[in-house]
This record gives C-alpha cells, sequence and structure tokens, in this order.
C-alpha cells in the first residue's frame, strides 16, 4: 500500500509540474535561477528537493536535472530573489548547494516559431529515436519533435533563435551521434 501511495505522490508531482510548465508558457517574462546540487541520485530525490522549492514566493517552472545535479526555478518576473533562502531550502530538502545563479527577466520568445530539420548519423534502433527525442524536448525552445529512424532525420518545432538552435544539436551530439542543421523554416504562429 505503501509503495502505491509513493507512486501516486510522484505522479501527482509530475502533474504539478507540467502545470506549470504550461502556465509557464503564458507568462511575459520570468527570472531564471540555476541551482548546482550535491546529492541528487534518483527521482524520489528529485521529489523532495521539488517539494521545498515550489514552496518559495513566486516560483511558476521548476526543471530538476537529476544526472547534471542541477535544478532549475523561474520565477515571476520582479520577484525578489532570496538565494539564502533558497540555499536553507536546498539544506532543508537534505542536499547541498554548491552554486546559486541568477539571470534577470529572461523574455519569452514573441518570434515565429521555426521548423528545424536535423540530420543525424548514428541511430540505429528506436531506443536511439527515443533518447534522441527525450534529448530534444528537454531544450527550451522546443515545442513539437520528431525523429525517424528511415529518414535518419529530426524535425523539431523551436520558438528560439539561432543560439537556440545550437542547443538542439548540442543535446543530440552529447548522446554520440553526429548532428547538423538541414533546413530552418518560419511557421505560422
Amino acid at each position: 500500500m505503501t509503495n502505491i501511495r509513493t507512486i501516486a505522490t510522484i505522479i501527482l508531482s509530475i502533474l504539478v509540474t507540467m502545470a506549470f510548465s504550461v502556465a509557464s508558457i503564458f507568462a511575459g517574462q520570468r527570472q531564471k535561477v540555476t541551482l548546482r546540487v550535491d546529492g541528487l541520485a534518483c527521482p524520489f530525490c528529485a521529489y523532495g528537493m521539488e517539494k521545498k522549492l515550489k514552496r518559495l514566493e513566486g516560483v511558476e517552472k521548476l526543471d530538476i536535472k537529476i544526472n547534471e545535479g542541477l535544478v532549475l526555478l523561474y520565477f515571476k518576473d520582479r520577484v525578489e530573489i532570496d538565494k539564502e533562502l533558497i540555499a536553507k531550502k536546498v539544506k532543508e530538502a537534505g542536499f547541498t548547494s554548491r552554486e546559486i545563479t541568477i539571470e534577470k527577466p529572461v523574455a519569452k520568445s514573441e518570434a515565429k516559431p521555426q521548423k528545424v530539420a536535423l540530420n543525424i548519423e548514428g541511430m540505429r534502433c528506436q531506443g536511439c529515436v527515443s533518447r534522441v527525442k527525450t534529448a530534444l524536448s528537454k531544450v527550451d525552445c522546443v515545442k513539437e519533435v520528431a525523429v525517424s529512424l528511415e529518414e535518419n532525420k529530426a524535425t523539431v518545432l523551436c520558438t528560439g533563435s539561432d543560439k537556440d538552435q545550437k542547443k538542439l544539436v548540442e543535446a543530440v551530439d552529447k548522446l554520440g551521434f553526429q548532428t547538423k542543421i538541414a533546413e530552418v523554416n518560419e511557421t505560422a504562429k
């Protein structure tokens, strides 16, 4: 019974995080805080961290990257960010914060979405396709992803800049594939 409750709690946490993500789409500008945290090892660790940090005033979105030991917090514009309070919440969750970086307001891109085609060499199976799709989905500008094993290609709907397009290539290259931007087309909003 305890396992069922734990799983239900994790699922609820994921749904809440998704709701924060959807809400942030409609936000104008946000402040981004990046935390480097020691001790993140599993989804349960991430859940405990999320539970503490989402209580901070003004948090719109929270993203935890377990393998990288990173926590990304997005605060509403003009919210006073207290590094000491964030560090305290991290410690209360049972972890150690190494570095806290605050980036002032990040405007959501008002540019028309772009359809970016990537040529990808080295995909051999559906597992490769899944890994590529997951990596591309984690890039901030990405709204939609389609990956084709047969064509060795990924098509991404991206709302960012050329800098974000480079992040697409980097995300796939980190997986051990060779990636190039094949084509970029603006789409209607």
